[in-house]
């Protein structure tokens, strides 16, 4: 993959995060724009994996479940946060 596909994958995952996860609210903050870059390199070679490594297609259908499962996973023992 060549730096301007790399480029244009990771601005239209920047606006995913931006535009339907934003879970602190920030997607019309301008100043805020680059909260969630942080974030990009890690989506990106998960995409990558899926489609150049396993070459399989990286459907919104195909991964909607995965997404789903892994929004379920407990973060925590069930223990109060302060006992941490």
């Amino acid at each position: 993959m060549d730096k301007q596909d790399s480029r244009r994958i990771r601005a239209a995952i920047r606006q995913v995060l931006l535009d339907v996860w934003d879970p602190i609210g920030i997607k019309d903050v301008k100043e805020a724009q680059d909260e969630y870059d942080s974030y990009l390199g890690g989506i990106y070679e998960l995409l990558v994996i899926v489609t150049k490594s396993m070459e399989l297609p990286a459907t919104k259908d195909d991964m909607s479940e995965t997404v789903t499962a892994l929004r379920h996973i407990p973060l925590n023992s069930g223990k109060d946060q302060s006992d941490n």
